[in-house]
């Protein structure tokens, strides 16, 4: 590879600057080496000014503009490759992912537009849980500051529309959507026939909140059912209840109560007798069969 003076460079190098702007802290940058998909990608300029890309990982590059960016890079390109072909863009409104919990329908990570609202986040997770949601107390969790959760009241939000206190969301920060103080909800999943959401009417036990979900699924084992509760605080008690012993003894007034707000979760067997049975029954036919064949041989 034959050596390019700089001047060289800037001559020959095709230099192509879309989007130009000075470069900030946070920003976005879309880098695209033509020809070269393993130097291109996207890159979020951090809060010490720079970006994770290969050659320029050490350089602090904000407060300078795109075209600058563009021919350093360039310069560096030239060293390996002729005349390179170097893009650098803002992105102005790139995707980030926040993971979204609690009280909505569709719990778990989802894309928004960076700048987008709690709102839009909560909306992209299925919108939240109408009877037990709390709107007033919406938990966002920073990645920069996870031990310094802020709390947002959106329903005040909604009443006098003061953007400053709407919390700014960044990428894989936690948006926990609380539950309503008093709701009268358990939630019942894993090895049931309808596992969801269910309102407490009157007071029901551990038995009886899981026949509301339809029942025990095949393989359900009553032997080791895990609740989980919220006691005072954000803290979540969890145990672990043996609900086989209750019947089996008979014992069926002693079954714990489940209370509002509880998440129920029933596992299933990893084995049980009728799997056993036919295991073994594959195992001596194919002893029988191998056995057959040995036969055949001698």
């Amino acid at each position: 590879m034959k050596k390019i003076s700089r001047i060289a460079v800037y001559l020959m190098a095709v230099c192509v600057i879309v989007n130009a702007g000075i470069i900030r802290n946070g920003n976005v940058l879309d880098i695209q080496v033509i020809g070269h998909p393993e130097l291109s990608g996207r890159y979020v300029v951090g809060d010490d000014g720079k970006i994770d890309y290969p050659l320029i990982a050490d350089e602090k590059i904000s407060d300078i503009s795109t075209t600058e960016l563009t021919n350093e890079l360039t310069f560096k390109l030239a060293r390996n490759f002729d005349n390179p072909l170097v893009l650098i863009s803002i992105v102005e409104n790139p995707e980030i992912e926040i993971t979204v919990l609690g009280e909505v329908l569709k719990p778990g990570v989802v894309k928004i537009t960076k700048g987008a609202s709690v709102q839009e986040a909560i909306m992209n997770a299925g919108g939240p849980v109408v009877k037990s949601a709390d709107l007033t107390s919406i938990k966002v969790i920073h990645k920069n500051r996870p031990d310094v959760p802020e709390i947002f009241n959106f329903q005040q939000f909604l009443r006098d529309g003061d953007v400053e206190k709407m919390p700014q969301l960044a990428a894989d920060d936690i948006v926990i959507v609380m539950t309503k103080k008093g709701t009268s909800n358990v939630k019942v999943i894993g090895a049931v026939q309808k596992p969801g959401i269910f309102e407490l009417t009157d007071t029901l036990n551990l038995f009886e909140i899981i026949y509301m979900a339809g029942g025990p699924a095949e393989k359900a084992d009553f032997s080791r059912i895990r609740r989980l509760s919220s006691s005072s605080g954000d803290r979540v008690d969890e145990e672990i209840i043996d609900l086989q012993s209750y019947i089996d003894q008979g014992k069926m007034d002693k079954i714990p109560e489940v209370n509002p707000g509880d998440v129920i979760i029933v596992y299933s067997k990893w084995f049980d007798w009728k799997t056993m049975l036919a295991v073994l029954n594959n195992t001596l036919l194919i002893i029988v069969t191998i056995q057959a064949f040995a036969g055949v041989f001698k």
